[in-house]
């Protein structure tokens, strides 16, 4: 791959530098750079941009001895700009007409300017399907919807398209979560349905969660969305959706209060005891215990599911090694455990379980030390 020119890598950079894009908060990648006058003056590239979960390929042309005229583009999508008159571009595409290549940011607001056409012309293609129209025009009377929260596309690029996707961007408040890992202004799921058939009755909803929320709802069951049956008005599934994800955040909330009021019953009743804690999540916490001058590790995860799923409770020993050099260790079976319990019952039910454990670990210790 030769280097682009002197004057096109600044504005280059700049568009590759650009993350966030669109619904998908992509980022636009290089596929190639090759040259029209030498190896050493790249003029030519093909850029990868998001759009709609789809990458469109577009292949930017500059004259490397012609620095002031602006790119000229070919599109993988035929369709597109196919009958535009020259008057109508220049007034959609205003950065290219008057192409000004000392502006840092000239390349980038065109492929900017010509990706809002794209999603014009996507739009447009709608008129077609009665049905897909429909859909667009009624999601779009939701007050809370804007037109840069839906990225629609006809699939293949031929005047009979096989597949439509609807990429449609749904705000999530997080604010009532008490340790939330940073503040991000990008907190959202995408919601992503594919409609095909004959007359679009079949349809294959996915969602997708920026990175922080993917972070907070990992290892829940937020993903797995329910059904979305054909006879479903797409503006009706995605309120449910929104109130689904509403409920996802708000288990999260009231699984972490849960599992906070554990540990702060753990503090209380083992007070001086405890060696460490998950301050920010409480997953876990250990305390160092004393058993007639014995002393061993109680190390207790907590996990998502709790109270349904009791805690996982661990012994290990602090002067024993296995034959592989690791801590002793026992996992605890068959505590007394109730979901109903409170946190105060919970502890001191495995507090009294653990006197006589104990001593059963310790004996097996000293086993495993004599062999």
């Amino acid at each position: 791959m030769c280097l682009t020119a002197s004057y096109i890598q600044p504005l280059l950079n700049r568009v590759l530098s650009t993350d966030e894009l669109g619904i998908s908060c992509g980022t636009i990648e290089l596929d190639s750079v090759s040259s029209s006058c030498g190896e050493e003056k790249g003029d030519r590239f093909k850029l990868s941009i998001p759009y709609a979960r789809q990458n469109l390929t577009w292949n930017v042309f500059f004259d490397a001895q012609c620095p002031e005229m602006g790119p000229d583009f070919i599109f993988n999508d035929g369709t597109f700009l196919a009958d535009m008159d020259v008057n109508t571009l220049s007034a959609k595409v205003p950065s290219l007409a008057k192409w000004n290549p000392n502006d840092g940011n000239a390349l980038l607001n065109v492929l900017m300017e010509l990706l809002s056409c794209y999603k014009e012309h996507q739009i447009q293609l709608l008129e077609k399907q009665s049905q897909l129209q429909f859909e667009y025009n009624t999601l779009m009377k939701l007050p809370e919807m804007k037109p840069e929260d839906v990225e629609v596309i006809l699939l293949p690029f031929t005047s009979k398209p096989t597949e439509a996707r609807f990429s449609i961007r749904l705000s999530v408040d997080i604010s009532q979560l008490p340790n939330r890992p940073y503040e991000s202004q990008n907190d959202a799921a995408m919601l992503l349905v594919t409609f095909s058939g004959a007359d679009w009755e079949h349809n294959t909803p996915q969602l997708y969660f920026s990175k922080t929320l993917e972070e907070i709802v990992s290892g829940t069951n937020a993903s797995h969305l329910p059904p979305f049956p054909s006879h479903q008005t797409l503006i009706d599934y995605v309120l449910e959706i929104k109130e689904y994800i509403a409920k996802s955040v708000n288990s999260i909330v009231q699984s972490l209060e849960r599992r906070r009021k554990y540990i702060a019953a753990v503090l209380a009743l083992q007070r001086g005891s405890c060696m460490e804690y998950d301050s920010i999540n409480y997953t876990y916490i250990s305390n160092l215990l004393c058993n007639n001058d014995f002393y061993v590790v109680l190390d207790i995860k907590i996990p998502t599911g709790f109270p349904l799923e009791p805690p996982a409770v661990k012994l290990i020993s602090v002067y024993h090694l296995t034959k592989q050099f690791v801590p002793y260790s026992e996992i605890l079976e068959n505590y007394p455990y109730n979901k109903k319990w409170k946190p105060e019952r919970m502890i001191k039910a495995l507090c009294q379980f653990l006197e006589k454990r104990i001593l059963a670990f310790q004996y097996n210790c000293i086993q495993i030390f004599c062999q």
